[in-house]
């Protein structure tokens, strides 16, 4: 990882703000919902997701840094970007801010190299803000612009599978082999709907696994690195390294738990293999 000639400081401040001023739009955004379907019927967005992008954009323009965000902004060729890009989800869980009115979030984090150096993520209706900079922690405090009241994110507790809740969305028991095994060897399953916030409970110690088939950049990447920053391991499903410019599998888990994960795993693709079954693509 390579941060040579970046004012991290500075640029967490820039992303804090950024989101705390999507996350005030997002909680009243004063008229009602105008929801739209994108790719399918399931994919939704609202003005809401555009409108918090935008103020994202506005207000991190001064870093002179591009943006990749879900709705309006692309860095063309972010795959193979070299250089430190802003990525952005406005509105993480757009069908559960339309439905269930949480379990939502907005999520910023600042890559270079393929990997997450500064995040920034919002969960507003739970009032909470979670922040981290690469290789220096992770933080967690309410949802205001002052970081005085934040507190470090302590590393969690190395606990294997079967003394914690695996987060295992529903869409990975079919598109990951062995994902069920994963779910049945854990203490508990559980999905909430937004990936970023599904990883925070990794690094908040509050789930000991997420296991996901394909996530996109904004999708994942201020969470892995509050994840890392908390001490768990955030690799593909295979264990080969993570790159956040590339969407695909996501594993994220405590050290015992992640080798766990990865056995079940690679016992179920070895089965797979054996029946000529196609695995799955990262």
């Amino acid at each position: 990882m390579s941060t040579t000639g970046l004012d991290l400081d500075s640029l967490l401040g820039a992303a804090r703000e950024a989101v705390l001023a999507a996350a005030a739009l997002a909680l009243d955004p004063g008229g009602e919902l105008r929801v739209e379907t994108k790719q399918n019927d399931k994919d939704l967005v609202t003005q809401v997701d555009r409108g918090a992008e935008r103020i994202v954009a506005e207000r991190i323009t001064p870093t002179g840094i591009p943006l990749h965000g879900e709705e309006e902004h692309r860095v063309e060729g972010f795959e193979a970007h070299s250089g430190p890009a802003w990525v952005v989800d406005p509105i993480d869980g757009t069908t559960n801010y339309v439905a269930t009115h949480r379990d939502w979030a907005v999520s910023l984090a600042l890559v270079d190299g393929g990997a997450p150096v500064v995040a920034a993520l919002a969960d507003p209706v739970a009032g909470r803000l979670m922040t981290a900079v690469a290789e220096r922690g992770a933080w967690v405090g309410p949802l205001r612009a002052a970081s005085d009241a934040d507190e470090p994110i302590p590393p969690a507790p190395d606990l294997p599978l079967e003394r914690g809740a695996a987060i295992v969305p529903f869409s990975a028991l079919g598109g990951v082999p062995g994902a069920d095994g994963v779910a049945g060897a854990a203490l508990a399953a559980r999905a909430y709907g937004s990936a970023a916030l599904e990883i925070a409970e990794v690094a908040r110690g509050t789930a000991v696994a997420f296991l996901h088939g394909g996530l996109k950049p904004w999708d994942m990447a201020a969470a892995v690195l509050l994840a890392r920053e908390a001490g768990a391991l955030v690799t593909r499903a295979d264990g080969s390294p993570l790159d956040v410019r590339r969407a695909g599998s996501v594993l994220a888990a405590t050290p015992t738990a992640h080798a766990q994960v990865l056995e079940i795993l690679a016992g179920a693709r070895g089965r797979a293999e054996a029946a000529g079954e196609p695995g799955p693509r990262d």
